[in-house]
C-alpha cells in the first residue's frame, strides 16, 4: 500500500507527524478523522526517500521488543499496579525513541482518561489493530493481564514458526550467493587469463569455451552498464513493490513458489486461524475478529479473498462453508471448523487446526531441507564443473593432440 505521511494534532494540544499506510489519501484522512485526530496535512512519502533503506533510523517496535514489553507489562499489573504507574516504570526502561515518543503518548492519553486499548489504537500503524482488540476485550472482562498473557503466548507461537521457516531458508540462500560469487569470480578473473593463452593455439577452440570467452567478454566490458541497471531495475522494483499491485503480484508469487510456497501458504493460513482464534478466546465477537484476522495474514492475495467471509457470516452464513468457499483451506481444516461450530467448541477447534498446519509446515520444512542441499550442491557442481571444462577443454585436446 502506498505510504503517506500525516501532520496530526489531538486534544491536549500535541502536534505529531506520523507515517501511515493507506489505499488512498481520502481514506486516510477518514479513518483519522474517526479517530478525532486534528488533521493538519498528509503528503505522499516518495521519491528517492521513500525507495532507500531507513539507515540509522528505527521506524517501528521490533517483535521481539514489542514481546518483551508486554511480558513486563503484564507480570506488574498481576502484581497489582495500576495501569498508569506500570507505564511509567516501562517508559523509563524504553530505549528504542519511536516506542519511547509513543508510550509517553499512551501514557497521557490513559491519564487524561481514555482506555489503555484507545490509546494504543490512537498510534496508527504503529501497533496492530489485533493488539488494540485484544486489550479491548481484557478490558471489558477486567482481565488485562490474562488477555496480554494469551496475546504473548499467541506471538510466541508466530515468531516460533516465522524463525523455523527463516533458518531453514537461510543456507539454500547462502549457497546460492557462494555460487553466484565462484562464477563472477571465474568469468571476471579466470577467463580473461586465458584468452591471450588461447590466441596462441591457431586451432578453432570447442563451442563451450567460445560461449565462456564470449560471455566473459561481455561481462567484463559492460560491468558498469551492468551495476547501473541492476541498480535502476532494484529500485523500479521496490517502487512497484510498494504499489498495491506490485505487493498482491509479489503476495502471488509467493504462495506458488516451489518447495516453499506451499510452507508460505500454510503459514498464512495458520495466521489467520491462530489470530481467529485467540480474538474469539478473548470474548471477540466472530464477525469482529474475522476482519481483524484476515488483515493480519501479511498476505494481500488471501486478505482479498478472505474479506467475504466476514459478509458472508454477517448475513446469516456458516463459517465453515465461508471459509471453504476461499479455496485456501484443508479438507480436514474445514471439517474441524465446521465440527466446532456445531459444537460450539470453536476455539478449541481452531487452535487444533493451527497446530495441525504447524505439523505440516514442520513436515515440510525437513523435507525441503533434506533436499535442498544436495539440489544446490549438484546445480553449483555442475555450473562450476561446466566451466572448467570450458577452460581446460583446449589443454587436453591440445595435450591429446601432440601425444598423438
Amino acid at each position: 500500500m502506498p505510504e503517506f505521511i500525516a501532520k496530526l494534532g489531538t486534544r491536549d494540544g500535541t502536534v505529531m507527524e506520523r507515517n501511515f499506510t493507506a489505499d488512498s489519501e481520502k481514506s486516510l484522512l477518514a479513518d483519522l478523522q474517526q479517530r478525532e485526530y486534528l488533521v493538519l496535512g498528509i503528503r505522499r512519502k516518495s521519491g528517492l526517500g521513500a525507495l532507500l533503506p531507513d539507515f540509522g533510523r528505527r521506524r517501528g517496535v521490533a517483535a521481539k521488543e514489542f514481546l518483551l514489553f508486554n511480558q513486563e507489562l503484564a507480570s506488574l499489573i498481576r502484581a497489582g499496579l495500576p495501569i498508569l504507574a506500570s507505564l511509567d516504570i516501562l517508559l523509563e526502561r524504553r530505549k528504542n525513541p519511536v516506542f519511547r515518543r509513543a508510550l509517553v503518548d499512551i501514557r497521557d492519553r490513559v491519564r487524561g482518561g481514555a482506555s489503555l486499548s484507545e490509546a494504543f489504537d490512537a498510534q496508527g500503524d504503529l501497533f496492530s489493530a489485533l493488539y488494540s482488540a485484544t486489550l479491548a476485550s481484557g478490558e471489558r472482562s477486567g482481565e488485562v493481564a490474562s488477555v496480554l498473557l494469551r496475546y504473548i503466548a499467541y506471538q510466541k507461537m508466530l515468531m516460533s514458526t516465522r524463525r523455523k521457516i527463516t533458518s531453514a531458508l537461510v543456507y539454500p540462500a547462502i549457497l546460492l550467493v557462494v555460487s553466484f560469487a565462484v562464477i563472477f569470480i571465474l568469468v571476471t578473473f579466470v577467463v580473461p587469463k586465458f584468452i591471450d593463452f588461447y590466441a596462441d593455439f591457431g586451432a578453432e577452440l570447442p563451442l563451450i569455451t567460445r560461449l565462456l570467452i564470449g560471455f566473459s567478454n561481455l561481462l567484463t566490458d559492460y560491468v558498469v552498464a551492468f551495476a547501473a541497471a541492476l541498480l535502476l531495475v532494484s529500485f523500479g522494483f521496490r517502487a512497484w513493490q510498494r504499489t498495491p499491485a506490485g505487493r498482491l503480484a509479489i503476495d502471488r508469487i509467493k504462495v506458488n513458489l516451489p518447495l516453499v510456497g506451499g510452507i508460505l501458504h500454510r503459514f498464512a493460513v495458520t495466521r489467520f486461524v491462530r489470530t481467529l482464534g485467540t480474538l474469539i478466546s478473548g470474548g471477540i465477537p466472530v464477525m469482529t475478529a474475522l476482519g481483524i484476522a484476515s488483515r493480519a495474514v501479511g498476505n494481500l492475495e488471501f486478505e482479498r479473498r478472505l474479506q467475504p467471509v466476514e459478509k458472508k457470516v454477517r448475513e446469516g452464513g456458516s463459517l465453515w462453508q465461508s471459509l471453504e468457499a476461499t479455496g485456501l483451506f484443508s479438507d480436514l481444516a474445514i471439517e474441524m471448523t465446521k465440527v466446532g461450530e456445531s459444537t460450539g467448541a470453536l476455539q478449541d477447534m481452531l487452535n487444533n487446526v493451527s497446530e495441525f498446519y504447524d505439523e505440516e509446515i514442520d513436515t515440510r520444512l525437513a523435507t525441503i531441507m533434506s533436499l535442498m542441499e544436495p539440489i544446490m550442491l549438484i546445480g553449483m557442481g555442475l555450473i562450476v564443473g561446466t566451466m572448467l571444462l570450458a577452460i581446460y577443454m583446449p589443454l587436453l585436446r591440445s595435450y591429446a593432440q601432440s601425444a598423438g
